[in-house]
């Protein structure tokens, strides 16, 4: 990777409700390089939308970053106060959230939203900043840009309402976007042309993108890299056609054979056991079909030969031998 300019090390982050701490983030290390197109994937609950948000210090109450860094450009974000990451989202690291209706205000019609977020940190005067936020719209294929600057957005259908969020997200020229399933609120058709503008937008400006999903079918058609997630840690990691044509954690491979493309149609899907992670080891090892004694401990996320790396002890000649003895 060339230029890294948002690196995470050993982030760990805490939840704390009615006396109780819980990890919910456990030693996360990811890059994103400048232009890149990066992918987060995992089942939910796996974690991706806290490290989404631990990014731009959006963390929920009662959660906190307690461990590792956040360099942004090498500052480290941990230790930066909310006058710092105001200044930084919107400006150089944007979102696009899941769901258009709560992220938008709706008391506010939508070119008032537009014009507040490009005066705040791109251009101050208020002509200037309307004429930016109707360029905007019609770059997101809105064809009556006027009439829905004008609208409140009660009046838009969800994947207008989204392009309207990814205007905005363009709106300061950032580095980085993280898009938080942004298309999962969708029907299936305005799903592909979200996630397509999406795209093309960020290769056009050469914006980084950080896709957080839990669909492998977007991730493999819009991801360079991929990072896979379970219980709050990432167990494979590599380029993507690498990673979901030769899955090597067994977690990944589970999550590919459970895609109903591979099936025959009227035939069983694969579908991993219910349960929830383990208590202590490996955290899949309660659902996993390979597990051994081994996985009583935490497996490190190792590099493999093949490149990339993932978290299992199967990966290891040592361990391997005594699976199989």
């Amino acid at each position: 990777m060339t230029n890294p300019i948002l690196i995470v090390n050993e982030l760990g982050v805490l939840a704390r409700r009615n006396g109780s701490v819980r990890k919910v983030l456990d030693g996360i290390s990811l890059q994103v390089g400048e232009g890149e197109i990066a992918g987060l994937v995992g089942e939910s609950g796996s974690g991706k939308s806290m490290l989404g948000s631990a990014i731009g210090g959006l963390l929920p109450r009662g959660c906190e970053a307690h461990a590792g860094e956040i360099l942004w450009r090498g500052q480290n974000l941990m230790g930066a106060g909310e006058a710092v990451l105001s200044a930084l989202r919107g400006s150089q690291i944007a979102y696009v959230f899941q769901e258009p209706m709560t992220a938008l205000n709706p008391t506010l019609r939508v070119g008032r939203q537009l014009v507040d977020v490009i005066r705040r940190h791109a251009q101050p005067d208020a002509a200037a900043a309307k004429a930016l936020a109707l360029g905007l719209l019609a770059d997101v294929r809105i064809e009556a840009p006027h009439d829905v600057f004008e609208a409140w957005p009660h009046q838009l259908s969800g994947g207008m309402r989204q392009r309207v969020l990814i205007a905005m997200a363009f709106s300061c020229k950032p580095a980085l976007i993280v898009a938080d399933e942004p298309t999962t609120a969708l029907d299936v058709t305005v799903q592909a042309q979200v996630l397509s503008l999406l795209l093309t937008l960020a290769r056009e400006r050469s914006t980084a993108v950080l896709l957080i999903s839990h669909d492998i079918g977007v991730i493999r058609r819009a991801c360079e890299t991929v990072y896979v997630m379970y219980a709050g840690r990432i167990v494979e990691r590599g380029r993507t056609a690498a990673v979901l044509d030769a899955p090597q954690h067994p977690y990944t491979r589970a999550l590919l054979d459970g895609l109903p493309g591979r099936f025959q149609p009227k035939t069983r899907l694969n579908a991993l056991p219910a349960g929830g992670p383990a208590a202590s080891g490996c955290a899949f090892r309660s659902r996993c079909a390979s597990a051994f004694d081994r996985c009583g401990e935490v497996p490190p996320l190792a590099d493999l030969a093949s490149a990339g790396a993932a978290a299992c002890w199967l990966n290891q000649p040592a361990s391997v031998e005594g699976a199989s003895a």
